[in-house]
């Protein structure tokens, strides 16, 4: 209960700007810094490096455009799982918070929070990864990297059960620093004296090549991932119907510009095979033009955009699990909101000590390996429920673009891609299934509980 004595409910108190940097934020982490070395493992050649990067921004902007008018139909908590739920029913809905709150983003906090702790440990040894701290039973290490990790990982858990102003204040600022170290990078390292754009022509084509896209694809859509965030916490925007559409376009647009400038900036200062062979693309490519003294500086700007999108990725998944306990799916716990703050405060503290379990078993590793896949799945069954709608009730406060051909895009490449993904790494795409299937079991189960209570 809050003061007045009356249940506590979500506060509406992030605009446009802050929609804008929250999916900016989401988005913009370790993937622009680091993935750019596997596309160009995958597919060596600038013309297919670039192509990766072009499609996964039009795939991102069809993306916006779709849930833009799915935000703006239901301006609630749990997005995609609303969607979902109203419109494809309780399985498909329930297999989604499965798979986002329990495997997808502590996932993601653990991998993002042991991010942050290599990047600390460039400027701080003894606090790195490689330092040995203690034993787990069984004789499993830990560094004191992953002690970082679980501090930063929980201490922001903290910090978000304060509120979502608090939190997106926090964003707001880590993001602006983000864009503006991108923007850095752009402008010296097409502007550096020994910065020169590769050939173009004469552009390979092969089966094998074709097959390997595909991997590069997951690379490339991992990064980004976090557009998707900006619906779960459609219930804390002031003006939904204007700053969700709006905050989704203008902030996939901006990483989209930010990611294909860093792209060229790479491959006028590498070869690609120098860019495939290095874990930290972007500090090679500014060693190779400024020298060392740029590529601390590199490491500063990572380390930040890092920090920035664990504090964005925290918050969405207990906004799902919120509408999922609501609809009596899960624990009453998770669907109670913190009396003072308006936060789903069971939720966020549940997440971080799953993170720091993740984190300290280094478990992590093969969970982010299925992100690709089982979100390309979601997000896709989710953009789907737009026909459903649209069929139900063709009005709404904003409308699609280029409605039907613009989500069918969107549905139907992602599908491709999900298809893609499994080609290059069935592995991880069994493993994410194999833990669907168990989603399945719990709801089962669960619904005969419900039915024997009835």
């Amino acid at each position: 209960m809050n003061d007045d004595g009356q249940k506590a409910t979500f506060v509406r108190a992030l605009g446009l700007w802050d929609c804008v940097l929250y999916v900016v934020g989401s988005i913009v982490g370790t993937g622009i810094f680091l993935s750019a070395g596997v596309v160009a493992k995958k597919v060596p050649h600038p013309t297919w490096i670039l192509a990766a990067w072009v499609l996964g921004a039009l795939h991102a902007l069809a993306a916006g455009f779709t849930y833009a008018e799915l935000g703006a139909r239901r301006p609630e908590a749990g997005g995609a799982y609303v969607y979902i739920s109203e419109t494809f029913g309780a399985l498909p809905a329930y297999l989604y918070n499965w798979s986002m709150s329990f495997v997808v983003f502590p996932g993601t906090v653990a991998a993002i929070s042991v991010g942050f702790a290599e990047y600390l440990g460039v400027f701080f040894p003894s606090l790195g990864t490689g330092v040995l701290a203690f034993h787990l039973p069984f004789g499993v290490p830990v560094s004191v990297g992953q002690m970082v990790a679980v501090a930063t990982g929980l201490g922001l858990s903290v910090w978000n059960v304060l509120g979502i102003k608090e939190g997106g204040a926090l964003n707001d600022v880590l993001t602006v620093i983000k864009i503006g170290a991108a923007i850095a990078i752009a402008f010296f390292g097409l502007t550096a004296a020994r910065s020169h754009l590769p050939s173009f022509a004469h552009v390979p084509f092969s089966a094998g090549l074709l097959g390997s896209f595909g991997g590069a694809l997951a690379a490339v859509l991992w990064s980004y991932d976090g557009w998707i965030n900006m619906s779960s916490i459609a219930g804390e925007v002031k003006n939904p119907k204007r700053d969700l559409p709006g905050g989704l376009l203008i902030g996939i647009g901006i990483v989209a510009a930010l990611y294909l400038s860093v792209n060229v900036v790479y491959l006028s200062a590498l070869t690609v095979d120098e860019i495939g062979a290095t874990p930290r693309v972007a500090e090679t490519a500014m060693q190779a033009l400024y020298g060392s003294a740029a590529a601390k500086w590199i490491s500063a700007a990572v380390l930040i955009s890092v920090f920035g999108a664990l504090v964005a990725n925290i918050i969405p998944a207990p906004r799902i699990a919120y509408a999922t306990a609501r609809d009596g799916r899960l624990p009453e716990a998770f669907g109670r909101l913190h009396p003072r703050y308006a936060t789903p405060a069971f939720g966020l503290m549940f997440q971080g000590i799953w993170g720091a379990v993740l984190t300290l078993s280094g478990s992590f590793d093969q969970l982010v390996g299925m992100i690709a896949f089982s979100g390309t799945l979601f997000y896709a069954l989710g953009g789907a429920a737009l026909f459903v709608y649209r069929r139900r009730q063709p009005d709404a406060p904003y409308l699609c673009p280029g409605y039907p051909v613009v989500p069918a895009v969107y549905v139907g490449a992602s599908a491709l891609f999900a298809l893609a993904i499994i080609l290059d790494a069935p592995k991880e795409a069994a493993k994410g299934l194999a833990i669907l299937a168990l989603g399945v079991v719990v709801f089962l189960w669960q619904e005969r509980s419900r039915g024997n209570n009835r």
